[in-house]
């Protein structure tokens, strides 16, 4: 704290003289009561007379400290911005008795308060300020719901099941006798000689066998696996009972009007809390009035959050492929090659012209390629209501420095 030096105007030319030769806080001379860590020009004049206000030189008035010393707030009025909150930036000394923030009054409509947000349980309200004007929280985030995506489904390629012979060329479909040359259930394409004809099987009076017509391969698929992309959710703080995802907001006031501030006008002292911020509030959501720009607060008193992520889900598998390569024989054991071509799911039953009378003794089918489908993710989007009502808005000072 600054020294106080009582002081008599003496008159008398020899002690003007000596005043002449008092320092004015200069940097090589210290003028005063200065500790060593301030810089000299910061340092209290010993007397007003001697540092006299060069603005004012005919008021015995001390200079004031300059602004950017670290014990400005010690200096006479006027003080810097700093000081306006009890000198907690910088400053060593409180305009407000018990150390509270000197702070303007409060706008039209709005009230002063103490403010509290954090997750934690909140302390007691200031010893000041007893009485527990408003709680809430502030609206809650939007609500994280994670990518949804689809695993490769798993399935076969299920062989051709139809192989139908006709007594007529492929381009009479609609005629002749049909003979079923079919493999049996699950078939996995090897030489397969069930069903076979002989050359001399007639037909309506002419040979079975004239051509062939084989179903294309069908692909079997299990639906997929939908599932959340990404790593997972990161914890969220909540208030300390459990409670919402936001901080819980806390407004205390008192029910005597706030003491003014000590040579300040237009200025009261607010609490001195460590835990609370002197702020204003008002019923309502509302932009913050000039002066009141540092940090604005809406809280809400009911918060009622029904929502959730849909379920992720997948759609049936689509775009997968396979191809077979059929072929069928004339003799035992799969020998003696009649025909053969490439069919892949999804073609339309491809006819085949034989020669007349061809024996079919054997077939086999053999895997050429087959690619997986894919499914198309739906869901994990934001589904329900977010009902928010009884709002309050908390405007507290902007810092200054």
């Amino acid at each position: 704290m600054r020294k106080v030096v009582g002081f008599m105007l003496v008159i008398a030319a020899g002690w003007g003289a000596a005043l002449v030769g008092l320092s004015c806080g200069l940097d090589n001379d210290p003028g005063g009561d200065c500790p060593p860590e301030v810089p000299n020009r910061c340092c209290p004049c010993p007397f007003p007379e001697a540092c006299s206000d060069p603005d004012r030189p005919w008021i015995y008035t001390p200079k004031p400290i300059p602004w950017d010393c670290p014990n400005a707030c010690d200096g006479p009025p006027p003080l810097p911005p700093k000081c306006s909150d009890g000198g907690t930036d910088g400053g060593t000394s409180s305009l407000c008795p018990g150390g509270g923030a000197c702070v303007d009054e409060a706008p039209e409509d709005w009230m002063l308060g103490a403010f509290f947000s954090d997750w934690r349980e909140p302390p007691p309200c200031p010893d000041d300020t007893p009485i527990v004007a408003f709680e809430g929280t502030p609206a809650p985030p939007p609500l994280p719901c994670g990518e949804c995506s689809c695993d490769e489904p798993e399935g076969t390629c299920r062989f051709p099941e139809m192989w139908t012979v006709s007594s007529t060329a492929c381009d009479d479909p609609g005629g002749g006798v049909k003979t079923n040359f079919d493999p049996p259930t699950n078939w996995d394409g090897t030489c397969n000689q069930d069903k076979a004809i002989p050359s001399a099987t007639l037909c309506g009076g002419v040979p079975c066998v004239r051509s062939i017509t084989i179903s294309p391969p069908v692909i079997e698929e299990q639906p997929c696996k939908a599932h959340t992309k990404g790593d997972p959710e990161q914890e969220i703080p909540k208030y300390w009972n459990g409670g919402p995802e936001t901080p819980l907001g806390r407004v205390c006031t008192r029910a005597e009007p706030w003491p003014g501030c000590p040579g300040q006008s237009g200025k009261v002292c607010g609490p001195a809390g460590d835990d609370y911020s002197f702020c204003i509030y008002r019923e309502g959501e509302h932009l913050c009035p000039e002066g009141w720009g540092g940090e604005r607060h809406v809280l809400y008193g009911v918060v009622k959050d029904e929502r959730e992520c849909s379920a992720c889900t997948c759609g049936p598998p689509t775009g997968g492929m396979c191809a077979v390569l059929w072929s069928v024989f004339g003799a035992p054991a799969c020998t003696d090659y009649q025909a053969g071509a490439q069919i892949t799911a999804g073609m339309v039953a491809p006819c085949t012209d034989l020669m007349p009378g061809t024996q079919l003794s054997g077939k086999t089918a053999e895997l050429l390629n087959h690619t997986k489908g894919t499914c198309t993710p739906s869901g994990g989007e934001p589904v329900g209501e977010l009902t928010l009502d009884k709002p309050m808005t908390v405007c507290c000072a902007a810092a200054t420095s």
